[in-house]
């Protein structure tokens, strides 16, 4: 039998890597194709921060204290705002329990808020002064070396780069986030903190007349105090509107684990200030991970630089982080239509391998960061990347084929993301398996009438590490930790897990997956949780060893 499992085995193998590998191209390229244009640059978005709340919120003075220390990205430009904690009354929903985006929209203009961003772009003062200073010193910034190298082959070289500036304030944002319910939490392992976070999202739109206003309005050294006085007036007349955009939910937690617990052991107790900062902390970065999710004025846009090995010239400057995920695009031209379409030939994650741009104004002379590539076909240089962020969850189903069979399902967690370590997941999983047992005599009960019949149940969690050494290929090494139990006693035992395998992609986020588990129990067999004097395996015999599977992984 053992020979059979192996067997099936190398033909799946091979099935995959010589049947599937041409086939999932085409089947990738028709599927995926990107329907709005990709944009020709990419442009810093800027970003203000506001926390709203409702009078009555639980624990407020807390919020409001560790929502001043949230450390912010340097991704993008910050605008800072003279007020930014507003306080509401009685304003929440009955039926959502947020703060309604019209009466946000309201108090934001009530504050001018627009105004003020406006007024920190062009530096104003307030005697009504203003320069372009910022204006091109965020042009500057904002200019990745894939621009510089581009800009070189022109006549205007940094000029062009510094009027990229102008086209920054057209990406003016204002997010609110209101921090409500939050609520303490203590169960038997954990102890802390929840809260539901509503995050608004406001666009800062400046029509033409307004900027054309602004340059009217813009006071100069020889004016007369009668026509500073007028064009500081003129100034105030002008009032950029608030696009409303979307709303984002997102729930966080703080938990200290209590000891005698696993975490327990293994973490350090947070006093109650702590657990509200990292309250707050995960709030922005859930809220800002949703943004760059679903809207492109987020995502980080660049030329592909290299291939052997891959790269592009961005860096900790736009937020790049291990793992995170890019769609890479080349432009095609329809001579039918005589359109341009984006079609996806790949998807790339970054690498550990990420060069510290962010104290830099680009030169053209940057190393690149490297990346790896997960999906797709063979890249070429000049591909356009996108960034397009993942949750970094695989779940996955299929049948075992050993003595350990049945059926297993489990998810994988991308947990190299948070230390830096690329493709590193934790993962657990869960078995069902039953078999025929005959010469099985249940212990204290020799009279008990067996049908032969035994249920099992398992359990394991471990760690994986993906090596991508093929494009469309994935070979993760296993080592895990579980238990089985069967049903009728409650018999059960510990093992150690440990094998590997392989994936090939049908779509970027969809695998077919085949392997192999070695099951290894330890220690005598357990009964209502006291240790008996038989082994596990000598009540069932051949529970352990390996155990082919085969079974799907979805990507999310």
């Amino acid at each position: 039998m053992k020979h059979f499992y192996a067997s099936l085995s190398i033909l799946v193998f091979g099935f995959l890597f010589f049947g599937f590998d041409a086939s999932c191209q085409d089947f990738e390229e028709a599927l995926h194709r990107r329907p709005a244009v990709i944009p020709e640059a990419y442009d810093r978005s800027s970003l203000s921060w506001a926390l709203v709340y409702n009078s009555g919120d639980s624990y407020i003075t807390r919020v409001k204290k560790s929502y001043n220390k949230i450390y912010h990205t340097d991704k993008f430009f910050i605008n800072p705002l003279k007020e930014d904690v507003f306080e509401f009354r009685g304003a929440r929903s009955t039926d959502t329990g947020k703060i309604p985006a019209d009466v946000l929209e309201t108090r934001l203009n009530e504050k001018k808020i627009s105004q003020q961003i406006i007024s920190h772009w062009y530096n104003r003062t307030e005697d009504g002064r203003m320069d372009m200073e910022r204006i091109h010193k965020r042009g500057m910034a904002n200019a990745t070396d894939a621009d510089v190298l581009r800009e070189q082959s022109t006549t205007r070289g940094n000029w062009a780069l510094m009027d990229y500036g102008n086209r920054l304030i057209d990406k003016s944002y204002i997010v609110t986030l209101d921090f409500s319910n939050v609520r303490s939490v203590d169960t038997d392992t954990y102890y802390g903190y929840r809260a539901t976070v509503y995050a608004s999202l406001f666009r800062v739109n400046l029509s033409e007349e307004d900027k054309e206003l602004i340059y009217d309005a813009w006071v100069l050294e020889d004016d007369s105090d009668e026509e500073a006085r007028k064009k500081r007036e003129l100034f105030e007349t002008i009032e950029p509107t608030l696009e409303y955009v979307t709303q984002i939910t997102t729930n966080v937690n703080s938990y200290n684990y209590k000891e005698g617990t696993f975490l327990g052991t293994i973490t350090s107790e947070k006093s109650t200030e702590e657990l509200f900062q990292d309250l707050a902390q995960s709030g922005y970065d859930n809220v800002l991970f949703e943004l760059e999710r679903n809207y492109d004025d987020f995502n980080v846009i660049t030329p592909l630089y290299s291939t052997r090995p891959l790269g592009a010239k961005i860096g900790k400057k736009e937020g790049l982080s291990v793992d995170q995920r890019f769609f890479v695009y080349e432009h095609r031209y329809n001579p039918e239509t005589q359109d341009i379409k984006e079609v996806r030939r790949g998807v790339i994650r970054a690498t550990s391998d990420i060069t510290d741009n962010r104290e830099e104004i680009a030169t053209g002379d940057m190393e690149p960061s490297r990346f790896y590539q997960v999906a797709g076909r063979r890249l070429e240089e000049g591909y356009v990347l996108q960034q397009n962020n993942d949750y970094g969850i695989g779940l996955h189903f299929g049948p075992d084929l050993g003595e350990i069979g049945g059926g297993s399902a489990g998810v994988s967690y991308q947990i190299g993301r948070a230390i830096g370590v690329r493709a590193l997941y934790a993962t657990g999983n869960i078995g069902f398996d039953s078999k025929e047992y005959p010469n099985f005599r249940p212990i204290n009960d020799p009279g008990y009438d067996f049908d032969g019949n035994v249920s099992f149940f398992r359990w394991d969690v471990g760690l994986e590490k993906g090596i991508h050494f093929f494009r469309n290929f994935e070979l993760r090494p296993y080592i895990g930790y579980g238990q089985e139990q069967e049903s009728e006693y409650e018999l059960k035992t510990h093992f150690l897990k440990f094998g590997g395998n392989l994936a090939l992609n049908i779509t970027y986020n969809f695998q077919v997956v085949a392997g192999y588990n070695f099951y290894t129990p330890f220690g005598n067999a357990i009964q209502d949780e006291d240790v008996i004097d038989y082994k596990y395996t000598d009540i069932f015999e051949n529970r352990e060893g390996e155990s082919p599977f085969l079974g799907l992984r979805f990507k999310f």
